[in-house]
């Protein structure tokens, strides 16, 4: 069950991204509701969770945006998979660590996407693209990350979500 609420998280999120968001641009800038999210969840449920909705995520705005397949997927999974490694090694409990988080997997993902098109040879420049796209992004990101952060940990207090699956004989 807890991955059916994963799923009709990134649903609810991708229509939010779609239909509410675009009008609050700033400056041409949106913040990057799924990084928030794979943040979250990455914090709160550790690698798996973070690894699953990373890819999930990724590959569903990969799909619905027209972007390479499996570009948005790689990165997304790799950020989880990161954020996740902190779950339990990290205290969380206030918003300030969450939010530094989310910041820096923010410019993490800015980064490997100025790699990206670093290597198909597209013509931006690097510092154009770092200090008016990336840093931009990534603190607009991280306002909206201690309003998600409370509603995704009231959501891992639920038991379902911590739930280990196990097989017994009988």
């Amino acid at each position: 069950m807890k991955y059916w609420v994963v799923a009709a998280i990134l649903l609810f999120n991708f229509i939010v991204q779609s239909a509410i968001l675009p009008f609050l641009r700033i400056a041409g800038i949106q913040p990057d509701t799924l990084m928030v999210l794979v943040t979250c969840f990455g914090l709160l449920g550790g690698t798996g969770y973070g690894t699953f909705t990373g890819l999930a995520g990724g590959l569903l705005q990969d799909i619905l945006y027209g972007s390479p397949v499996g570009l948005n997927g790689l990165h997304y999974m790799v950020i989880g998979f990161l954020t996740g490694l902190l779950y339990e090694r990290l205290f969380t409990g206030r918003f300030i660590i969450p939010t530094f988080i989310v910041f820096c997997a923010s410019l993490l993902r800015g980064l490997m996407m100025l790699g990206y098109l670093y290597f198909t040879r597209a013509p931006i420049s690097l510092d154009f693209g770092f200090t008016l796209v990336i840093l931009p992004e990534a603190l607009y990101t991280a306002v909206f990350m201690p309003i998600a952060f409370y509603l995704m940990s009231l959501l891992f207090q639920y038991r379902f979500m911590k739930k280990k699956w196990q097989f017994r004989r009988r």
